[in-house]
Order: structure tokens, then sequence, then C-alpha cells
């Protein structure tokens, strides 16, 4: 009975310490500073209303128009790659839409790079690191996408071997608090094998103090 009791106090205990060690990641990849010279700025997709930008990702290509001035502004010339595939119930690929935001907004369609294939923020930023190191070996990029999404953008770029800074469009709240929690979980399940043993560790420490 008492290692009933106790396995679900640890495990209420561990996901609360992974929701506070997530919030402090987060707010941690918010304050990183983010220097210019990037040779790309790569804007992760998100859902399309029909064929247009639903709200959060419009946030994030005006975020990243306002730092493609910067760049200008500071002396480079960086291009701008689209990510993101067509959804199901999407009318065009997100990058196709991307890509038409930003022309309407002023930037050359020369500057504009599209990956139409991904599916998810792993495949963004894969497919994405691989068009980079063939057009410009060495490449440096700024990875722009929603406050809450940083965390797990910037892990999934450094699983694909980019060298990225990630750049939250808006605060961490600004699309919710379930956004913020669904990306607690996301990321925990972007780590299967730290998670696993965490918990089997936990679930063998209960036992063994409900059975002292």
């Amino acid at each position: 009975m008492r290692a009933l009791f106790l396995l679900p106090v640890l495990l209420g205990g561990y996901v609360l310490l992974w929701l506070l060690g997530f919030l402090g990641c987060a707010l941690h990849q918010r304050r990183r500073p983010v220097p210019a010279g990037s040779d790309y700025l790569v804007v992760l997709g998100a859902a399309l209303d029909g064929c247009e930008p639903a709200p959060t990702l419009a946030a994030r290509l005006d975020a990243a128009l306002e730092r493609f001035a910067a760049e200008e502004a500071a002396g480079y010339a960086p291009l701008l790659l689209v990510t993101g595939g067509k959804g199901p119930h999407e009318e065009c690929t997100e990058a196709a839409a991307m890509a038409r935001y930003l022309i309407a907004r002023g930037v050359p369609a020369e500057r504009i790079r599209r990956e139409e294939r991904a599916v998810n923020t792993v495949e963004n930023l894969r497919n994405s690191a691989a068009l980079m190191a063939a057009e410009r070996p060495g490449y440096r990029c700024t990875v722009v996408t929603s406050g809450f999404h940083t965390v797990r953008s910037a892990l999934a770029a450094r699983r694909a071997g980019s060298p990225a800074r990630v750049l939250g469009a808006d605060a961490l709240l600004a699309h919710g608090p379930y956004q913020l929690l669904r990306e607690a979980v996301g990321t925990a399940l972007a780590l299967p094998r730290a998670n696993g043993a965490a918990l089997l560790l936990l679930t063998g420490t209960g036992v063994v103090l409900g059975l002292a």
C-alpha cells in the first residue's frame, strides 16, 4: 500500500520538475543574445488559414522581417529560408504561403529559399540544414519561431548539425498556456531515453521505499 502511495507522489514530483525545468530553459533561450551576421534566417512553418498564414505563423514572419531589416542595417545580406509542407487540411504548402507573405511585404523573391517537404519540427530543421549546407558550406543561421517553440527548435537544430541560434518571435505565453504546456510535453517526447530512464528509476525507488 505504501508503494502505491509513493509512486504517484514521485511521478507527480518528476512531472512538476520537468515543467519547471522546461520553463527555465525557455526563459534562458528567449534571453540568449542572437548576434547579427546570419547567412540564412530560417522561418519554421505553422498552420495556415486557407492559403494565408494564421496568426501564429504571421507572428513568426513579422519577426523574420524585422530581423531581416536589422541584418541589412548591420551590413549583412541574409537569405530567408521558409520551411513547411502541405498539411492535410491546407490548400498549399506552408512555405509557398510564407514566401508570398514575405514578397508582398517587399522581400525580393531571389532572396527567398523554400523547403516544401517538412511536416514537423525535426524535418523543418533537418531539411533546412541540408539545403543550407549544399548552397553555402560553413553557413551561419538564425531560426525564427514562436516563443513557446524555441526549446524544441534548438534541440532539433542541434540534432540536425545546424549551427543555429533560435529567435523567439513573441512571448512564451503569447498564444496561451496550452501551447506552452503542449511544447513541454512535445520536448519530453523528443527525449524518450532520458525521460524513460528517469521514470524507471523513480518507479524502482518508489517500490523499494514502499517495501522498506
